[in-house]
Formats: structure tokens, sequence, C-alpha cells
């Protein structure tokens, strides 16, 4: 009877754990579980430090690659050298290949289930406390006018400054968003993303991809596209900074909307200013005895 070593569970870095579960390999990471059929594999590489899942690939196509840094470099090259052993065998390896991207399946994990959940938490308070400033800064600042002035000069500002605030606030956000859709398509490194239907975003909206970096780390994207497989670009230095890839003219149409948007809240901010500044100076004392 022949004994032979059970295949190691690798753990790298940043959480990254890698196995094999009978005819698959499974990279967990704290966001996603990654599910790598081996009939998808052509071969792992022991690196060092590193694993590297080689995917087969058609005849000149670079093959996609799944990596784990900071693993056991004893423990790297026995799981290498056991993986490598069970692969199945492909009669002509310069023929016809398979692409191995199209077999594997991505879902969240719990762990990043978690991790949106909390995200979600940490964005409504934030938006609950922004909402609350600009709810105490509109009250306190309509009674401070009142006092100042006439009542029909405060009454005004209980109406505008929220609503210049809001203004302002979406179109500083839509700007950054639109300045990424133009940026990061052509100075940023573009891949596909895989829609998965059991991740939301912060509004609780179904939809999101997964997409894998450079360094084979799996992240997800928001898109309200309904198609399987979508691009999307991300900045080099940081894979989390990721916007789906857009036409032309739907960039050009947020980027023209979102100024709109940023110029009407600044000019309702600059006139409630105006109207404070003039309250406080005295300049509508006579107003009331003028109107009457």
């Amino acid at each position: 009877m022949s004994l032979t070593s059970p295949i190691p569970v690798l753990r790298g870095s940043g959480g990254a754990v890698l196995q094999s579960e009978g005819e698959d390999l499974v990279l967990s990471r704290t966001d996603v579980e990654t599910r790598i059929p081996l009939q998808a594999v052509r071969r792992i590489r022991a690196e060092g430090g590193t694993v590297a899942v080689e995917l087969t690939a058609p005849a000149g196509t670079p093959p996609a690659v799944h990596r784990v840094d900071g693993v056991s470099e004893a423990a790297a090259t026995v799981f290498a050298d056991a993986v490598n052993a069970t692969l199945p065998e492909r009669a002509d390896e310069a023929g016809e290949t398979a692409d191995g991207s199209a077999l594997v399946t991505v879902r969240a994990s719990s762990e990043s289930q978690k991790a949106i959940e909390s995200q979600q938490d940490r964005g409504t308070r934030v938006l609950r406390r922004w909402v609350g400033a600009v709810a105490l800064l509109t009250v306190v600042l309509t009674v401070a006018v009142w006092i100042a002035a006439p009542a029909i000069i405060a009454l005004p500002i209980l109406v505008t400054l929220p609503l210049g605030a809001t203004a302002t606030t979406l179109g500083i956000m839509g700007l950054k968003i639109a300045r990424d859709e133009w940026y990061l398509p052509r100075k940023g490194i573009t891949v596909e993303a895989v829609r998965h239907e059991n991740m939301t975003d912060l509004f609780g909206k179904t939809g999101n991809y997964v997409y894998t970096d450079m360094h084979g780390q799996s992240r997800a994207v928001y898109s309200q596209k309904r198609a399987e497989v979508i691009q999307v670009a991300y900045h080099p230095q940081n894979p989390g900074n990721v916007v789906v890839c857009q036409s032309s003219l739907h960039r050009s149409v947020r980027a023209v909307v979102c100024a709109g948007i940023f110029l009407f809240g600044l000019a309702v901010d600059l006139l409630v200013v105006g109207l404070a500044i003039g309250a406080f100076l005295g300049l509508y004392d006579n107003y009331g005895a003028t109107a009457g």
C-alpha cells in the first residue's frame, strides 16, 4: 500500500486561503470565494512564497492567473507538486484549449457579506450625521436671521439651505465618478467582471460584479447593467478604485449633469450666505416697513 502526503492548505497574506476540495481548488479571501475546477487548471507554479494557479486558455490568449502571496515556501512546493499530479491529462496541449476562466465560479463569502453590511451601516451613519448637521445648521441659521431681520427674510433659508447642501454634495460625488470614468479606462487597467446576484450595494440593490485585480485578488463592483460579464477599469496603485467602462456619450452626459447639479447647489449656497450676511448687517431692517 502506497502512502501519499495530504495536499496542504495554504494560508497567505491578507487572510487568503487556498485548498483542494475534491475536483476543485477553493481560494477564499475576505470578500469572495473563488472555486476553480481542476479541469480549468493548466498548472500550479510555486514561486518562493507565492503560489500561482494558471488556468487553461486558447492558443494565443494569455492565461488568467490566481496568485496567493505570503505562503510557506515548503508548503507551496508540496501543494504545487500534489495538485499538478492530480490534473487531468490533456492529449494535445498545442491544440485548441478551452478557456479555464469560463469554468471558474465566484460568490460572496460570509466575511464579504459582513463587510458589506458593515459598510452599509457606516454609510447609513454618515448619511444620518450629515442630514442631522444640515438640519441643525438650518434651524440655527433660520432662528438667527429671524431675530436679526424681518421674518420674511428668514423663511427662504429654511428651504434653500437643505436644497443647496444636498445639490452641492451630490454634484461633488458625481463629478468624482465622472472624472474616474474618463481617467481609469485610459490610464488604469481594464478587466472583465462577472455578475453575482447575491451581493448588494449600499442601498440594498442587487447586481454586483466581481473582478480579479493584477495581484489575483477578487473585488466587488456595483453596476446597474444586466449583462453576465462587463468591463471595468481600476487604478494600478489602488485596485479598489474601480469604475464600469461606459461609452463616451454616457460619460459626457454624466459630467455635464453633475457639473450642473454642483453649480446649482453652489449658487443656492451663495444665496443663503448672502441673505444671512445681509440680515446680520441690518440691510433688511426697513424691509417690513417699506413693504407695508
